[in-house]
């Protein structure tokens, strides 16, 4: 550049020749053109341009070079509204500007470009201590500001993104916790605490709402506390015994827990399952369940402790009443002998009917203790022939066959496993009400059979009594195997009404079932389950 200011025609510029320069210029030129930094000196009144060497590149292959002597708005008309308020500030005030990466776009290289500069402009002084000229010190950033955009670039794209990253994980985490919000079961994801290789607690790093319910909180209130810090007194419980080892071993955990502790009272079935460094637990509370099954079995032992004391009532009183009315007939009997010759019609029509009245109370005493006696079956069972059963049954019951005209069919009687006598009284009782409740006039027909029937997965054998009798209304096929329970008045056919509760207590003793079917007028059919237990089966057909 020096060669160039040596060069030029200086007598047409408002500066004149190099000889008429004053020393302050010549100084400043001096610093300006001797520095390896970009310098630029705007002077005098038309703000005359000069440059150094390290300025040069600055101005392109193409366009503004030379610009040694030109006046400053000719060589920057592009920028120049741009820059000649600064220079007029500074001309005026002396204060010097300063800017970093500041985007100044000028001509150059064939085009405008924008090129991105840090520079600042000071005043210079002339010999008489006026400012006269304008010192600029600059170095181009463009390459340093592009960086840096791209960088930033980067980054808010890459900030974009884990923006973007963070809402799509806020979201599912949300979406995430609606979802096991609806599950009503309590579920909890948890993080081991440790302490000297040793797990002392655990944290929550993830509950739904029917967990924190428990702990009358949010989930979001719950995320990130320890255990310990709800429910304190869970370390003395599997809990946290249980949950730990499931962490340490790995192995899922299945258990039950009375959690009597913390101001609870919860029964709840429990499981834990470790996912990598985590541990899942659910649980079922079964609380409510459980406190009805408590109370259950205190009203079963109870009910036991009451039906125990009933029957043994009834025991004691069907012996201690049977010694009274063997007496009471007796002198029934000792008392219409002597005064039989005395008796009008009437009055032995009276002594009959308190001889009835007793003969029903004897049987009704037997039936009850024949029914207390019931509660306590025998130890042992023992292979019961059906079919040789009943026909011993029918031979006691000979008269009444014979009475009533009655044709019993036995087919295919099996051999069960049993209590012999206890079977008897029910076939006996189901045989004696078939005989007993019959259409007058009628040929009494009886049938009993028997097939193989499943029932819930278990195998019985299905004995059916069939009658042709007066039947009754189906609405009292559950009510007639209640204690005590007549269809019909004593005078129209004698019994107790307890009959067909001891046929149903006998079915229970040996966990079967048996029901009735009926309509008036049509006869009855009673239907025993009684189970198949792998015993040797002797079906006997009809002779």
């Amino acid at each position: 550049m020096g060669a160039l200011i040596l060069r030029h025609d200086w007598s047409a510029t408002p500066i004149g020749t190099m000889d008429q320069w004053p020393p302050s210029l010549r100084t400043t030129l001096g610093i300006l053109l001797h520095s390896a930094f970009p310098m630029f000196l705007f002077w005098g009144p038309e703000l005359t341009c000069f440059y150094n060497d390290a300025f040069r590149p600055s101005l392109g292959i193409e366009g503004k070079h030379p610009a040694i002597g030109k006046r400053g708005k000719e060589v920057w008309a592009d920028i120049w509204e741009f820059i000649c308020p600064l220079i007029n500030q500074i001309m005026t005030t002396g204060a010097p500007v300063y800017f970093e990466d500041q985007l100044v776009p000028f001509y150059r290289n064939g085009r405008m470009e924008d090129i991105y500069w840090t520079f600042s402009y000071s005043p210079v002084y002339n010999d008489e201590g006026n400012i006269n000229g304008v010192f600029v010190t600059c170095t181009e950033t463009t390459a340093h500001v592009v960086d840096r955009k791209k960088i930033e670039d980067i980054v808010a794209l890459r900030t974009r993104e884990l923006e973007e990253a963070h809402e799509a994980l806020v979201h599912s985490n949300n979406y995430l916790q609606q979802l096991i919000n609806l599950s009503r079961e309590p579920m909890q994801v948890l993080t081991p605490v440790f302490e000297n290789n040793r797990i002392v607690d655990f944290r929550y790093k993830l509950t739904n709402q029917a967990y924190a319910n428990y702990a009358h909180a949010t989930p979001e209130a719950l995320h990130d506390h320890k255990v310990s810090e709800v429910f304190p007194s869970y370390f003395e419980t599997s809990s946290f015994i249980n949950v730990a080892k499931t962490f340490e071993t790995g192995k899922d955990d299945n258990w039950e827990i009375h959690y009597n502790a913390d101001g609870r009272d919860l029964y709840n079935e429990m499981n834990a399952v470790k996912l990598e460094n985590e541990v899942v637990v659910h649980f079922t509370d079964f609380t409510r369940l459980k406190h009805l099954q408590l109370e259950l079995l205190h009203k079963i032992k109870e009910l036991e402790r009451s039906n125990e004391q009933l029957e043994e009532f009834a025991h004691v009183a069907s012996h201690d009443l049977k010694e009274p009315i063997r007496k009471v007939q007796f002198f029934i009997t000792r008392l219409k002998k002597e005064l039989e010759p005395k008796l009008n019609d009437s009055e032995k029509e009276l002594f009959t009917r308190i001889e009835s009245a007793n003969v029903r109370m004897g049987k009704l005493v037997d039936d009850l203790l024949t029914y207390s006696q019931l509660r306590t079956p025998p130890d042992q069972k023992e292979a019961v022939d059906l079919e040789s059963l009943l026909r011993q049954i029918l031979d006691d019951l000979a008269l009444e066959v014979l009475d009533k005209n009655a044709t019993v069919q036995l087919v295919d009687l099996p051999v069960v496993h049993g209590y012999r006598g206890q079977l008897q009284q029910l076939f006996q009782n189901l045989l004696s009400n078939a005989l007993k409740y019959t259409n007058p006039g009628q040929p009494v027909a009886i049938d009993v059979s028997c097939s193989k029937q499943q029932d819930n997965g278990v195998e019985y054998y299905q004995v059916q009594v069939k009658d042709n009798g007066i039947g009754f209304e189906q609405e009292y096929a559950d009510k007639i195997f209640q204690l005590f329970t007549r269809l019909h008045g004593k005078h129209e056919y004698a019994g107790t009404g307890i009959g067909l509760s001891i046929v149903k207590k006998v079915v229970e003793n040996h966990h079967g079932k048996v029901w009735a079917e009926s309509k008036p007028g049509e006869g009855s059919v009673f239907t025993v389950l009684l189970p198949v237990v792998g015993e040797k089966e002797e079906v006997k057909s009809q002779k």
